[in-house]
């Protein structure tokens, strides 16, 4: 137990990490907007930044395959290890970059590549700490520990958050003291790969040495194999990425913003509300996945699909609201879908693809559909708003829930999970 303790540990800790790394550009995509970009009205630049926060998902399928590869070929400890070390370089050259009025194009030029890098690196993490943990525990508990792993995915971005409020209220006469933020996210990503270096290779990527079908596969790059053999469970499992972390994203990366340029509360207050919608996320999740294990992981996700289809609009209602009571509401029922469909994702997807090419299968398609409609969400979620009104964001969760349940429906037959 004291083992499966440690792996579970660090694995979370290296998580955390990482997707501090990559969340905290959200936490001060308004300064940021500011900063890297032309004067335009706020409104403007806030969709700047999140357009460039969506462009660091784009490359997360790239990252899914190179890391994938290396998962599957190499060894899951090696995918991790090299992951942290890019995201930890990336994350702390985000914070030494000068803004617009000093270097012009060449600051949102810089500010796009680096999260490029970003988006590659943190293709390998995520869906990768669960596949470790995962065949490390080999089939105890799946729901609850890949609740765990997805809730070390928010507390990072919950630590982001955090930091944010922190530096707000003690550094605000400091124009450069978001950078500090980045800054600490390097030097984080040392302390992760110190504690992912000592962990041992998972028990079920050694047995696979010693099979002989796979080793007669091994020359074929897995990402082919795993597309000629399971493109089913890709499609499947990239739009049930694209509904998990649509929901987590609008909570992570929009209601920041939506606060800020809706109820005009300052940075602080706005982050501090986002902050009690995270922990209320991060604490539901645990629960959530002890009940996913005995109910069954696909029974859940369409529960959740279903109250997500039926609740998002109210949420967004509640949210518009100028009363505390009912804002508060709002942020925890959107709290509780996300974690709906959050606590049985990573087992669903993990028991969707056989151990040879489960890095790269999972990777992949988890990374497809987080390009495609999870970090897009803030930015389409802004624009919807914009258009639409306050409740606009609610009618692209909708869609995205309809749409997996459709293809669901419609890849029944062929994928059984």
């Amino acid at each position: 137990m004291a083992q499966k303790r440690k792996i579970i540990g660090s694995t979370v800790v290296g998580n955390i990490v990482e997707y501090y790394d990559f969340g905290v550009y959200a936490v001060f995509a308004p300064t940021i907007g500011a900063l890297f970009f032309p004067h335009h009205d706020g409104s403007t630049n806030d969709i700047l930044a999140l357009i460039v926060f969506a462009i660091g998902f784009l490359m997360r399928p790239l990252g899914g395959i190179i890391f994938g590869h290396i998962g599957d070929v190499f060894g899951r400890k090696k995918a991790l290890i090299t992951s942290i070390i890019g995201m930890a370089f990336a994350t702390s050259s985000i914070g030494l970059i000068p803004s617009y009025d000093e270097i012009g194009f060449w600051a949102p030029a810089l500010l796009v590549a680096i999260r490029l890098i970003q988006g590659v690196c943190i293709g390998g993490e995520g869906a990768g700490s669960a596949v470790f943990i995962l065949e490390h525990l080999d089939g105890y508990k799946p729901g609850l520990i890949g609740s765990i792993v997805m809730a070390s995915n928010m507390m990072g971005t919950l630590i982001a958050t955090f930091v944010g409020v922190f530096i707000s209220q003690f550094f605000d006469y400091n124009p450069q003291s978001w950078r500090y933020a980045f800054l600490l996210g390097g030097v984080m990503g040392i302390a992760g790969l110190y504690l992912r270096y000592g962990l041992s290779e998972t028990p079920i990527f050694n047995n696979l040495k010693y099979d002989i079908e796979y080793q007669k596969k091994k020359k074929k790059l897995p990402i082919l194999r795993v597309l000629e053999e399971s493109w089913a469970s890709i499609l499947l499992i990239t739009f049930l990425a694209g509904v998990a972390t649509a929901t987590a994203y609008i909570i992570r990366a929009y209601i920041n913003i939506f606060f800020i340029r809706f109820h005009n509360f300052s940075p602080r207050d706005s982050l501090l509300l986002t902050s009690m919608c995270l922990i209320a996320f991060i604490l539901l999740l645990p629960g959530l996945g002890i009940i996913s294990d005995k109910i069954g992981y696909k029974k859940m996700i369409i529960a959740a699909c279903i109250s997500i289809i039926s609740l998002s609009f109210p949420i967004f209602y509640l949210l518009s609201c100028d009363n505390l009571p009912s804002i508060l509401l709002g942020l925890l029922l959107l709290s509780v879908i996300a974690a709906l469909i959050s606590a049985p994702a990573y087992p669903y997807a993990i028991e969707s693809f056989t151990p040879s090419l489960r890095y790269s299968g999972i990777a992949f398609s988890w990374n497809t559909g987080n390009a495609i409609f999870g970090g897009t969400s803030p930015a389409i979620a802004a624009f919807l708003a914009g258009f639409i009104g306050e409740t606009g964001p609610s009618f692209y969760l909708i869609f995205i829930s309809c749409t997996f349940l459709l293809v669901s429906a419609l890849l029944k037959r062929v994928v059984h999970t």
